[in-house]
């Protein structure tokens, strides 16, 4: 045996021994050959060990430091003294820095510093790639090498094969004759080729350049080649993040002819980047766009900015946007930072040339037809809450036209009628229950709007001023600005009696302060005549008083427990005043329904305020099953007890409040039922029903269906007439979407909306697609048509396609009209 010296421990361990890869350790041989099969192991510190660059084969996290060290263990040791050679044979397992490898055969050569595994040699690296090889040739610093019948598997899915491998300088592994794949070996017959995969002569990772090259790349779909290249590269799966040139876009219409889209991708540092991106249009010429992102300590934001000086503008219809400008131009920006654990500041904005550019050329993220422009600052606190933005809307729209059925015509633009909010506020704060005498809250909201034109719709002819009907006004609207200050305290408690009775109590009081300057109150010169608007500051109180009761009875039996509970409100206050005298702009929508049955206010916004006496009376029912599902019943109605009914009143700017089922004595009955199983099925349905003769008003009906192989929802709405707000006649909708799994793999999936009231299928779609674990595909048809007109308005074909790890497109291609 030789003695350990020079501070080498020795460590008794089961049959095993250690192999000291460091040049020093022949010194400490008396003989050769020497062979170990005691009991012990022996480790010394690599002082020469060099810091090992990640790779495919060595992963960056597994480099160890100078004082790393190399442990060995096997069933047979043996050192050849005169030849400067270590042999260990026998379950051979080296621990080096926080890579393993183990093979049935490791050689050490000292003189030439390499280090060779043959036979059944397997790697495992701490990010978890497995590499499998016969024989790795490599250098005791690990930075040069050579690798005989490779095989890797990495953490994600993705593998390697090779007939070889070298590695040179620690940064650049070349594999020949080497085929890459992100797909998964089959289970059953693992020799059997991967749905794709990419064979070249020779493939190449560098980690200085964090990308895979291949040099005469065939692309292979089920072994088969499909295409030829004389190089290709992508950016090594492991990197998150690379420069490179990104995949083009190529897209047709009539207006701007073929176009191709290419971008580049500037990965500047990590936490900021550049995109640039050029588009050539065949009739309008070249677009230009880049986008500048920023990541801080806090937050995030970034600007973009697009251009184009359109060289055709007549291949636009004539008289719109589109067709009056050359020079176009837009900035988007967005922006969102934690100033601290406690306050956000964020924005999100387009500026732009024109009322349309975006919508014209399809700008990412500022495509549709509304945009809303907003600044924010937001805070939360444990009993509180804080809001504050401005807010700008704009409407893209090519002609005035597409919008004369709505909005005024003349010569405002639709971005003249939309309004610019400065500021929004919104505070809340609520107390804690001290002493068991309630909870007080506080309710801020400071709304400041202008517009420059008058925003109405009307259920006459609009171009002709002197046919409509002035009774059917809606003003959503107005031209000037707007100020309306609010302000609401309450007091609540609740008690429960030794009987299970829960009773709660509430006071309060609301306080608005609205001033108005309106151009052209009274509006002799537009087709209004709201003869109550003035300009003068209008002040208004509102308080309330509310008693409510409620009974909840529980059973439980051996399927399910149950909860049954009757609840009553009366909510007793003054009338509502100053209706009509102010422009209604936050409260437009009700939808009365069991949401919001048992609100002590049913509008939906600060400049209406519900006045009068009013009950609410109803009971609210579920079911929780053992095994799984619910049933959840609300049912109810609502009564005008005394005073004036405010969603009767007939001055509001908007006629809100009419055929909403609220603005009789007695209100619609409303009911809803949601039923969940525990096999994917859910079904809800919600109706309003006649207070007088049960005639149903309206209704919603859903039911969705998320099985293994297959899913479905369907829903129907109806809606009777309500004049009041430009429908004339009922509305019967019913709209479903389904995917359809046809095997493991393929799946049809579809979407119609049809119009039952005017037999008119307006919207459907089919497709088609196909998905596994490295490839996706997906091929869809959508056809739109006016529900009103049965005209087509637009018909596209979507194309999705992916290679895990190497990338993926995804296109929308307007093919026109019918």
């Amino acid at each position: 045996m030789v003695r350990p010296e020079h501070g080498i421990k020795m460590i008794k361990k089961r049959n095993t021994s250690v192999l000291l890869a460091t040049c020093a350790a022949a010194s400490l041989l008396a003989f050769s050959p020497v062979s170990f099969d005691e009991d012990f192991q022996l480790s010394l510190n690599l002082a020469d060990a060099q810091e090992v660059q990640a790779t495919q084969i060595f992963d960056e996290s597994s480099a160890p430091d100078e004082k790393e060290q190399l442990l060995l263990e096997s069933d047979q040791l043996t050192y050849y003294n005169d030849r400067s050679l270590v042999i260990a044979t026998g379950n051979v397992q080296i621990a080096y820095g926080k890579s393993t490898l183990v093979a049935d055969r490791v050689e050490y050569n000292q003189q030439s510093g390499r280090l060779t595994a043959t036979d059944n040699v397997e790697i495992l690296e701490p990010n978890g790639n497995r590499i499998f090889a016969q024989e790795i040739d490599i250098t005791d610093d690990f930075k040069d090498g050579f690798v005989s019948a490779l095989n890797i598997q990495t953490a994600d899915n993705t593998r390697i094969a090779a007939e070889s491998a070298e590695r040179r300088d620690g940064e650049v592994t070349e594999f020949n004759n080497g085929v890459y794949t992100a797909c998964k070996a089959c289970a059953e017959n693992p020799q059997k080729p991967p749905f794709w995969s990419i064979r070249a002569a020779k493939v190449v990772v560098n980690n200085a350049k964090k990308t895979i090259e291949y040099e005469q790349p065939t692309f292979e779909f089920f072994g088969k080649p499909v295409a030829r290249l004389s190089h290709f590269s992508h950016a090594d799966p492991a990197i998150k993040r690379k420069s490179g040139f990104l995949i083009p876009r190529i897209r047709d219409s009539e207006e701007k002819g073929l176009s191709y889209g290419q971008g580049y991708f500037f990965n500047l540092a990590p936490n900021y980047d550049l995109t640039v991106y050029g588009t050539y249009y065949q009739r309008q010429d070249f677009l230009g766009e880049a986008e500048w992102r920023h990541r801080t300590d806090n937050g995030e934001y970034s600007i973009r900015y697009s251009g184009i000086n359109q060289q055709e503008p007549e291949a636009f219809t004539n008289n719109t946007v589109d067709s009056n400008e050359d020079s176009r131009h837009a900035v988007i920006t967005r922006g969102l930072f934690d100033i601290n654990e406690r306050w956000q500041l964020g924005w999100d904005a387009l500026f732009q040339s024109d009322d349309n550019f975006a919508r014209t050329y399809d700008l990412d993220g500022k495509d549709d037809n509304d945009i809303t422009n907003e600044i924010f600052l937001k805070g939360m606190g444990e009993k509180n809450y804080f809001d504050l933005r401005a807010q700008d809307f704009l409407v893209q729209s090519r002609t005035l036209d597409e919008l004369s059925d709505t909005f005024f015509p003349g010569n405002q633009s639709a971005t003249d009628q939309q309004a610019t909010v400065l500021p929004l506020l919104d505070y809340n704060a609520v107390s804690g229950e001290e002493f068991n005498l309630g909870q007080v809250s506080f309710d801020l909201n400071i709304a400041s709007l202008s517009r420059d034109g008058v925003q109405f719709s009307n259920i006459g002819v609009a171009s002709d001023l002197t046919n409509v009907n002035r009774a059917n006004d809606r003003f959503t609207g107005l031209d000037g600005n707007t100020t309306r200050v609010s302000g609401q305290l309450e007091w609540k408690a609740s008690s429960i009696t030794s009987g299970g009775l829960v009773s709660t109590a509430s006071l309060s009081v609301r306080g608005d302060a609205i001033y108005q300057d309106i151009d052209n109150p009274g509006a002799s010169g537009l087709p209004i005549n709201p003869t109550m608007l003035s300009n003068e500051t209008i002040y208004r109180v509102m308080p309330a008083g509310m008693f409510e009761i409620r009974y909840p009875l529980i059973a439980q039996t051996e399927t399910a427990s149950h909860i049954l509970e009757p609840i009553a409100q009366v909510i007793v206050r003054p009338n509502e005043r100053n209706i009509g005298e102010f422009a209604n702009e936050d409260a437009q929508s009700l939808l009365f329904d069991t949401s919001n049955l048992f609100e002590r206010d049913k509008f939906s916004g600060y400049d209406r305020v519900e006045g009068g006496t009013r009950a609410n009376i109803g009971f609210r029912y579920s079911a929780s099953f053992i095994e799984g599902g619910s049933v959840d019943i609300v049912a109810g109605q609502s009564f005008h007890l005394g005073g004036d009914n405010s969603f009767a009143a007939t001055n509001d700017l908007t006629n809100v409040g009419q055929e909403s089922g609220l603005e009789t004595d007695r209100s619609d009955y409303v009911a809803s039922l949601r039923v969940n199983d525990n096999t994917g099925i859910s079904a809800g349905v919600a109706i309003r029903l006649d207070e007088e003769d049960l005639d149903l008003n309206s209704t919603e009906v859903d039911v969705t269906v998320r099985k293994t192989d297959y899913s479905i929802r369907a829903s129907y709405t109806f809606t009777e007439a309500q004049p009041n707000y430009r429908f004339d006649n009922d509305r019967h909708e019913v709209t479903g979407t389904g995917s359809v799994r046809l095997d493991e793999n393929w799946r049809l999936f579809g979407s119609a909306s049809y119009d039952i009231e005017n037999s008119e299928l307006y919207k459907h779609g089919i497709g088609l697609g196909y998905d596994n674990d490295c490839f996706s595909f997906s091929l869809s048809y959508t056809e739109n048509d006016n529900r009103f007109t049965g005209k087509n308005s637009g018909r596209s074909i979507g194309v999705s396609l992916g290679l895990r790890t190497i990338g993926g497109f995804s296109r929308d291609f307007d093919i026109g009209e019918n």
